[in-house]
């Protein structure tokens, strides 16, 4: 079976439909380039991570769920 074309007039499924949109696909930053820009962060750190470092510091313990949960997910996968 042969493969099908769109009909004439009509804009494929994610292409750009004029040369104004194709340049501005062009400039835009692809997820790897979004996820190590500089400018999606802050400027001021977040309070509650500085919070938790001066804790962690003072020689607190950590009370998250995350090493429990681990275990018990390692546990249930054997």
């Amino acid at each position: 079976m042969p493969a099908r074309t769109p009909a004439a007039g009509r804009p494929r499924p994610g292409r750009a439909e004029t040369p104004a949109d194709a340049s501005d696909e062009a400039s835009l930053a692809l997820p790897h380039e979004r996820d190590q820009s500089t400018d999606m962060t802050d400027t001021q750190p977040d309070p509650q991570v500085q919070q938790a470092s001066r804790d962690l510091r003072r020689g607190l313990q950590d009370t998250g769920k995350s090493a429990p949960m681990d275990k018990a997910y390692d546990r249930l996968k054997r």
